[in-house]
């Protein structure tokens, strides 16, 4: 290994370990020693950017450092991460399946990459994509948690519920906080008809989301005051009013609440704990009608959904929109936002 790979290696290791200021020291000597335009110190260069959240030029850098050298597995791998992450999904798909088509690319990298082929696959709803992506897989690293965790994802999306519920639960028995398994199992097994393990699950979801919201401290936002609650019942209201006539009468009698987030009681109840909007009531069944007695707006999972206030009307339609589908079993429901 030459100096300066081994410069960048040193640099590229500073930006893992977040220590911006050594990442910058190595770029500052990469440049001096090869310049702007070298592939290697433009890889430093965007994944620096990266780290201090300025994905555009991060992507812009990534992209160019792929063209000057395209026979870097690494580089093609981190510009796909990057890009995914700016929710560039074709653009990211290219870059990582670049990685999969260079020869003698060592075995966990290919792996990784086709941890993220699956991923991206998902992203657009092709769950037969990424079973086949998660397939080439080496049989050495299918029980890492990474690969369990996303084979559930794939057959959930892929209506094996069965099997998603063995696969989730075996992700889990790694990590039984993470929150993002439990919600998928709760998933699965509401799909299999096992309503109180699904309630199970997703009140396991409530305690650990509100762990994390609560480790926040000082920095969580307090609870909704009036003002607030009058917005966002008001974007409510609007949205409500721009759906067709039809729709609306499923709606438009029900009360408009807003609070922080879900309840136990709630989720109890049959409420997604990480729904922005929720129908409180006894929805469809295959014996009796719904009966819709509220809709509640969940303030923090607002702001977890939106980067701005321009996307809130968005979140609030589309929330709506899913909660009427589940609620009133009415799938035919396909509704455009005015």
């Amino acid at each position: 290994m030459s100096e300066t790979d081994a410069l960048i290696d040193r640099g590229l290791a500073a930006v893992e370990d977040e220590n911006i200021e050594a990442a910058k020291a190595a770029l500052d000597e990469a440049v001096a020693a090869l310049g702007e335009d070298n592939a290697r110190v433009l890889h430093l260069r965007g994944m620096l950017s990266w780290a201090q959240d300025d994905l555009e030029t991060a992507t812009t850098t990534l992209l160019k450092a792929a063209d000057l050298d395209a026979g870097r597995p690494e580089i093609h791998f981190d510009c796909a991460e990057c890009l995914y992450g700016m929710e560039e999904i074709e653009e990211a798909e290219e870059q990582v399946r670049k990685v999969l088509e260079l020869p003698d690319v060592p075995g966990e990298q290919a792996d990784d990459a086709r941890l993220l082929l699956a991923q991206l696959r998902l992203t657009v709803d092709d769950p037969q994509g990424a079973l086949e992506a998660l397939e080439g897989i080496d049989a050495s690293r299918k029980t890492h948690p990474a690969y369990l965790g996303a084979l559930g994802s794939a057959l959930l999306a892929d209506e094996q519920f069965d099997e998603a519920v063995e696969t989730l639960r075996s992700a889990l028995s790694h990590d039984e906080e993470d929150s993002d398994l439990h919600y998928q199992v709760g998933i699965a097994l509401e799909a299999v008809g096992d309503a109180e393990g699904a309630r199970a699950a997703m009140k396991t979801v409530l305690a650990l989301d509100e762990k994390e919201w609560a480790d926040l401290g000082d920095d969580a936002p307090p609870p909704p005051d009036f003002a607030e609650t009058q917005e966002l019942r008001s974007r409510l209201e609007e949205v409500l009013e721009g759906l067709p006539d039809p729709v609306l009468k499923l709606v438009a009698a029900a009360p408009i609440t807003v609070q922080a987030r879900a309840t136990a009681e709630q989720v109890d109840g049959g409420v997604d704990p990480r729904g922005t909007v929720v129908f409180v009531g006894e929805p469809k069944s295959d014996e009796d009608e719904a009966e819709l007695e509220g809709i509640v707006i969940m303030r923090d999972l607002v702001l977890t959904q939106v980067d701005d206030d321009d996307g809130i009307d968005e979140e609030l339609f589309y929330s709506l929109l899913e909660q009427i589908q589940h609620f009133f079993r009415r799938d035919d429901i396909i509704v455009a936002q005015a």
